[in-house]
């Protein structure tokens, strides 16, 4: 096993001060068969009241908030976690769940057609070519698409960042008949959060990275959550009172000791 040093912070600042913030958080990396966690530590405004839970999906939330007015909302999450090979069993989960096109992975005709695979394949095997097939087919360009742009849009364009590539990939796992899922975390380095895929072989979850050709994840992973697709697992979402416009600065270091 590996063992890496992770440090998240947000910082989110309002136009004007906004009350009645409540917050969601999976800002804590998953305790699952390949990752174990050392230490933990999160760091938030004394008056956030902020409670331990999971989520529908299983994964680990924070969830609270704060009356008071405020023009600044900013948190820390850092650690240490143990990695070994990245694959998880099954646990309960309803696989029905992960064949299903979602809001954000919902396939077309032409699409179903740009994702068909030769016959007598395994699910693995379709996987490595279908995330080889996604990293080809894009181009990474920041800013190029939203939160809620959907793979149909992602197909067409050809071009998004990490959230688009495992869209994609995941609608086209699910149109062969692939159990699929998205995940975000962190990435050996600095920079933001980043989003990868997990495929079901049929054992065990194994990890894709299709914005990095990565067939079978490794070290330099550490997951946060996993859903349908990126709306099932935000890093961060909330909600206030006001008419202020945020702007959210993320800044994501994970180093291995």
């Amino acid at each position: 096993m590996k063992r890496y040093l992770y440090n998240y912070q947000t910082i989110v600042t309002f136009s004007e001060p906004i009350s009645g913030h409540a917050v969601l958080l999976r800002c804590q990396p998953a305790a699952n068969d390949f990752q174990t966690i050392e230490q933990e530590h999160i760091v938030a405004p004394p008056d956030y009241r902020l409670t331990a839970g999971t989520d529908a999906f299983g994964n680990r939330i924070l969830y609270g908030g704060a009356r008071s007015p405020r023009s600044v909302f900013a948190y820390v999450s850092t650690g240490i976690v143990a990695i070994g090979k990245y694959s998880q069993k099954l646990h309960g989960e309803n696989l029905f769940l992960y064949r299903q096109p979602s809001h954000l992975t919902a396939i077309n005709d032409v699409m179903r057609e740009a994702a068909a695979t030769r016959g007598g394949m395994t699910a693995t095997e379709k996987a490595k070519e279908l995330c080889h097939r996604v990293f080809e087919m894009m181009e990474y360009v920041p800013e190029s698409t939203t939160v809620d742009t959907p793979a149909s849009d992602v197909f067409i364009r050809q071009c998004g960042v990490c959230q688009d590539y495992a869209h994609l990939m995941i609608a086209f796992c699910r149109a062969n008949g692939i159990p699929a899922r998205y995940v975000n975390g962190f990435l050996k380095g600095t920079g933001a959060t980043h989003a990868w895929v997990e495929v079901f072989d049929g054992c065990a979850w194994q990890g894709f990275d299709p914005t990095h050709d990565c067939q079978l994840v490794g070290q330099g992973y550490v997951k946060l959550a996993h859903g349908r697709d990126s709306a099932d697992c935000a890093v961060s979402r909330g909600m206030f009172c006001g008419r202020a416009v945020q702007q959210t600065q993320i800044n994501v270091t994970l180093q291995e000791l």
